[in-house]
């Protein structure tokens, strides 16, 4: 179909949807291409960018009437842009004052955006290799996309995860858990393990998120726990309430050294753990029950006396399992100091590890990553598109703050808001 400018002052003539159909019906009967430069759908295209383009001037103007300003359309010009089917003229308007800013083709763009930046990181969040996605494209939308040009988008996001990890932290942090997650990396022209730093943290608001991912060395370190922490110093982080740990071996002075005053508490579940290494198949239903009464109890001494009884119980036995939680007996016992909000949050690291879980579930089809910064890419991508899993704040939470009050006094109360 034919397009006439539009000179100053003439009435632009309503698309003919049904000529324009019989056009493509009968360029279809002559095996005329629907894409391409003489592509029978570019016309349409045309039309519907027009139609836009018309419809943001029209709201433009009436936004400018409402504010009293005198403005109006000042004839047309006209441009070429790129689509996915090929090159495309269009008409569009100018406003007098030249104020009009359109949002679907911009001025000096000339590229209509289809969308598929946007699908690639979609699929690249989930998984997806850059040779899947080329393939994904293909079938789904018919469009060839180079292995290149979609890895450019996909580190087109760098400077965005980038600003993330450089981004100003709280000053304080009721919770900070801390573990980390093995991924395999390729460095220095081969693949090899590396430590995935991972600190997730509860802020005074009672918001859950995740304060920072650090890809480290092989094997995880106290030692670069060590430099994880100092950098969360160096970005605001001035104080912790309590950090939950494993039992890391060298973790708690390096803990300490970064946080003085933090209360550390090391985790009951990875203790239990540890302990079934020892425990007899036949036997372990009932020593799970009897440690479940150890950190399950009212109180402190409670709790103490219920170890006593699982030790007279299994004596000669499990001796070395009641040496085991005695050596730790001061870190296994801090969450005891709490209520039973704030207890049930604090005596293991599952939150962490529940975010480990779902890192590992969107990325456990991915043999290796080409670099760290691909890594990074991908996980931010995908924690991101899975926000509502983590992003959570705690349950009953003014409960909770009216406990940290009491415990923590102006450490807590200092950095709330209002």
């Amino acid at each position: 179909m034919k397009k006439e400018k539009i000179n100053k002052g003439e009435v632009k003539a309503p698309f003919d949807f049904e000529t324009y159909r019989q056009q493509v019906v009968q360029g279809l009967m002559q095996g005329k291409p629907l894409t391409g430069d003489q592509g029978l759908l570019k016309p349409l295209i045309a039309q519907f960018v027009e139609a836009a383009l018309d419809a943001e001037m029209s709201d433009h103007l009436k936004e400018e009437r409402q504010e009293g300003q005198a403005n109006r359309r000042n004839g047309t010009k006209q441009k070429t842009i790129k689509t996915s089917i090929g090159p495309v003229e269009i008409n569009y308007d100018r406003d007098r004052n030249s104020s009009f800013e359109p949002i679907t083709i911009k001025k000096r763009q000339n590229k209509l955006g289809v969308g598929f930046d946007d699908q690639i990181l979609e699929l690249y969040a989930m998984s997806n290799s850059v040779a899947d996605i080329s393939t994904h494209l293909h079938r789904m939308y018919g469009v060839e996309m180079s292995q290149s040009r979609i890895s450019a988008v996909i580190n087109s996001t760098w400077e965005v995860v980038k600003a993330w990890q450089e981004r100003p932290l709280a000053a304080l942090y009721v919770v900070l858990f801390i573990d980390a997650i093995t991924f395999k990396v390729r460095r220095d022209g081969a693949v090899q393990n590396v430590a995935l730093y991972v600190a997730y943290g509860i802020t005074v608001e009672g918001q859950r998120e995740i304060v920072a991912l650090y890809p480290g060395q092989s094997v995880e370190s106290a030692t670069e726990w060590g430099r994880c922490l100092q950098d969360l110093k160096r970005r605001g982080l001035q104080d912790v309430l309590i950090i939950c740990s494993d039992g890391l071996s060298g973790l708690k002075p390096v803990m300490e050294q970064a946080f003085e005053q933090a209360k550390i508490q090391r985790c009951v579940v990875h203790k239990i753990r540890n302990c079934f290494r020892l425990i007899d198949n036949k036997d372990s239903k009932q020593v799970l029950q009897q440690l479940k009464g150890v950190y399950m109890a009212v109180n402190e001494p409670a709790a103490k006396i219920a170890l006593e009884d699982f030790g007279q119980y299994w004596k000669g036995k499990y001796d070395v399992i009641v040496q085991m939680w005695e050596k730790d007996w001061e870190e296994l016992m801090v969450c005891m100091q709490f209520g039973p909000t704030l207890r049930k949050i604090t005596y293991t690291t599952n939150a962490v590890e529940n975010l480990n879980r779902e890192i590992r579930r969107v990325t456990k089809t991915k043999g290796a990553w080409a670099s760290d910064r691909a890594l990074m890419i991908q996980l931010y991508l995908a924690l991101d598109r899975n926000k509502k899993s983590w992003h959570k704040k705690v349950h009953n939470w003014a409960g909770v703050q009216r406990e940290l009050t009491e415990i923590f006094g102006q450490r807590f109360t200092n950095h709330l808001k209002g």
